[in-house]
């Protein structure tokens, strides 16, 4: 591949200028070569960048105003008026008696992860009266059905669903005492092997707010006279680079997306306050206690990409492949160390299973080839707790574009 480099013309200019030693050919040519032709290039130039501009407007992704932050914090980190991050659960900030569960971060590996859900139950030790206190272990809930919330905005606006990065999500866990809810200890737990891996305290963000907003004071009936379509304004400060999700109800019929305003079609006169989801794109802001890494499904832009997204026309090479990887690698070092496909793999391999909480259909006899990529996990990335949730989430990508394989990945430590 050639690489293209900018030529400074005018510094070159100034340079050759000192080789003619007549100062009047040196005025002349400085006149000449510098103010005449300087501004024909700067033209030139000008218009060589509108069209480039044009060609990457042409090529534009709609969906990449979509894309989904993640991040944890400690409940008492969190800032209210940071522009960018919100609760992606608002009883995470409501301060309630009433809890009938405890919601854990699992700061471990895969592997840990596993371990302890398999394992179903928690035992803990009050140290002040080492009476023991028995926990059931499930799945955050509330985080779960946050997801299918969010994959329900996504179809029922009709914007292409692109994974969620569920790294953060997945290691969050409810502890459900067992047991008449009087006899839970009330002094410090502590769980043994455990600790060094259970946070307390911590609640999810993402870049998404919530916001409700009525619709246009004026209704305009549509030709039949039946259905009437509803104005919502926009807030002023809108960025144009972020992403509009509309909570549609039984009463909108259809949705249209303009400049500063969205246009809801409804059966109905009269509308209730609608809920309309803001993606906030711009570089994430950080606040006092947001040290916990992020993550999110942004992927590497190139041309290329953006053509072959557009046109729908999926080239399957290994070049094909290994750029796919690359451009959702985010910050992780993913080496490819090759791949293979083949019938059936036995031991320990990681799977595309991030979307599964959207209804996808699992066959319990898929009789599918498996496309078995090989990763790397070089040295400095070995302490890093996510780094194959960072494989997982790549390969449940790949995953809903290679469908007539079953993608898998193993991570070897180079």
């Amino acid at each position: 591949m050639i690489e293209e480099k900018q030529f400074d013309y005018e510094n070159y200019i100034q340079k050759r200028l000192k080789d003619i030693d007549d100062l009047e050919e040196r005025r002349f040519a400085k006149e000449l070569l510098l103010e005449d032709l300087g501004k024909v290039l700067k033209w030139t130039e000008g218009k060589y960048d509108a069209l480039e501009q044009r060609v990457q407007n042409e090529l534009d992704v709609p969906w990449k105003y979509f894309n989904v932050f993640m991040t944890i914090i400690d409940k008492t980190d969190y800032d209210p008026i940071n522009p960018f991050w919100f609760p992606v659960c608002e009883e995470d900030v409501q301060k309630n008696d009433k809890e009938i569960c405890e919601t854990i971060y699992l700061e471990a590996d895969e592997a840990v992860c596993k371990e302890f859900m398999e394992q179903q139950t928690l035992t803990g030790i009050d140290e002040e009266t080492g009476e023991h206190v028995c926990f059931r272990i499930e799945k955050s809930r509330k985080y779960q059905e946050s997801m299918e919330k969010l994959y329900a905005l996504f179809t029922g606006n009709h914007v292409p669903w692109q994974t969620v990065h569920m790294g953060h999500i997945e290691r969050f866990f409810d502890l459900i005492p067992m047991g008449d809810l009087t006899e839970k200890a009330e002094g410090m737990l502590r769980y043994g092997e455990w600790d060094r891996y259970i946070r307390q305290g911590k609640m999810m963000l993402w870049n998404i707010q919530k916001m409700s907003v009525r619709t246009g004071e004026y209704r305009i009936p549509c030709i039949d006279e039946v259905f009437y379509e509803h104005i919502v304004y926009l807030p002023e400060e809108k960025a144009e680079e972020d992403g509009y999700l509309v909570e549609s109800g039984d009463d909108i019929l259809s949705m249209r997306y303009e400049k500063k305003k969205i246009l809801l079609k409804a059966s109905k006169e009269t509308l209730e306050d609608v809920s309309i989801y803001r993606l906030h794109q711009k570089e994430p802001e950080q606040s006092l206690g947001y040290d916990y890494p992020i993550l999110s499904n942004c992927k590497k832009d190139n041309l290329s990409t953006r053509y072959s997204q557009q046109t729908g026309n999926f080239i399957q090479t290994p070049l094909e492949l290994y750029r796919k990887i690359e451009e959702m690698a985010g910050g992780y070092g993913i080496g490819i160390l090759g791949y293979e496909i083949v019938d059936r793999v036995e031991g320990n391999y990681l799977s595309g299973d991030m979307n599964s909480f959207t209804g996808v259909r699992l066959f319990s006899h898929d009789n599918r080839k498996i496309l078995l990529i090989r990763i790397g996990k070089e040295e400095q990335n070995q302490a890093d707790y996510l780094y194959e949730a960072q494989v997982r989430y790549i390969l449940s990508q790949l995953q809903m574009e290679f469908l007539e394989y079953r993608c898998m990945g193993s991570v070897e430590e180079v």
